[in-house]
């Protein structure tokens, strides 16, 4: 049996390095391991040849990122591509590359061209040269109006204010929301009724987000709210369901935001909710990532809107052939 990949994963280091591993199968073979800053193989440089039965080797990569690596039998085989999920920026912690997820069909969710990001008000100017290199054709920002005057973007998006709650006069009474949640004495219960509301009031703007990246030059594309991982990770959860990713690695691509997103870099947040009348255990439970609370989203999606194609056919507007433009644009 001919020899191929089949699986790639990049992992940085604490050094500026990248450990790559990777999953071969039929007849034993070298491999050749090559490296880019985009993820076209064309544009890799082969870096070396590993051993026949080794499965993994160490990559001194240079420059800011992003950082992409291409792993391919010696000499023939299509190469698999691999990327840094988190790309590193100073000001941001929790953007990450939506590539590389498995789907139904037998692909993977391509690289580079779908992201997930925290409040991008918070780009240095050195990170901004490097959003810059990533070629965005569209930045959507999911936070409301207040958020998006006290800390506008740095650069231009199109603003998709998603909420979990009913307008009233295009708005969302944000008193009661705040007496809502000082009021309640369970943080991750919060999340939980704020996803499934989500899916009942914002469907309309989850429609438009998906309907632009369905169409030719939709991506390279971001999408982010404040922390990035409410509003950001429903979108995130009905893109992958959308394409055909299982439900239980849409719930691993939530939960990373607890390994990107630490305590410590949410002290502004925590400060500001217990000024809003939130004890210390509530908003807590509000700034964590409780697989559970997804998870009840996805039971509602599933159980109060028929699915993902249905919801996304009837609530978000779209059509069957706008969701095979997508898959045909995010899969690989």
């Amino acid at each position: 049996m001919d020899p191929t990949v089949v699986h790639v994963e990049l992992e940085p280091g604490d050094h500026g390095e990248f450990e790559v591993r990777w999953d071969l199968v039929g007849d034993p073979c070298a491999v050749d391991v090559a490296y880019g800053a985009t993820p076209v193989t064309i544009d890799h440089r082969h870096q070396f040849t590993v051993d026949v039965g080794v499965t993994f080797a160490t990559l001194s990569a240079s420059g800011d990122g992003p950082h992409y690596v291409s792993v391919a039998p010696h000499g023939a085989g299509p190469a698999v591509i691999a990327g840094e999920r988190r790309v590193r920026f100073a000001g941001l912690q929790n953007f990450r590359d939506l590539g590389g997820y498995r789907t139904a069909s037998g692909g993977r969710t391509r690289w580079g061209v779908l992201f997930r990001a925290d409040s991008l008000h918070k780009l240095t100017a050195a990170d901004l040269r490097v959003f810059e290199r990533l070629g965005m054709h569209w930045v959507f920002d999911l936070r409301g109006d207040q958020e998006l005057a006290t800390h506008p973007n740095r650069v231009p998006a199109t603003q998709l204010a998603v909420v979990g709650r009913p307008r009233t006069d295009g708005a969302v009474d944000d008193a009661a929301v705040r007496a809502d949640w000082a009021a309640s004495g369970d943080g991750e219960r919060i999340l939980r009724d704020l996803y499934v509301g989500m899916l009942v009031h914002s469907g309309p703007l989850f429609g438009r987000l998906i309907a632009t990246l369905a169409e030719p030059g939709g991506v390279p594309a971001v999408f982010h709210c404040h922390a990035g991982k409410d509003r950001t990770g429903i979108v995130a959860a009905l893109v992958l369901l959308a394409v055909g990713v299982d439900r239980e690695t849409v719930l691993d691509d939530y939960e990373l935001t607890r390994q990107y997103r630490k305590f410590e870099h949410q002290q502004d947040s925590f400060t500001n909710m217990i000024d809003r009348g939130l004890s210390p255990e509530v908003a807590a439970g509000v700034l964590s990532t409780p697989r559970w609370a997804m998870s009840d989203a996805i039971d509602a999606l599933d159980s109060d809107h028929g699915g993902i194609e249905q919801y996304l056919t009837t609530e978000a507007g779209l059509s069957t052939a706008q969701l095979d433009a997508l898959r045909n644009t995010l899969v690989s």
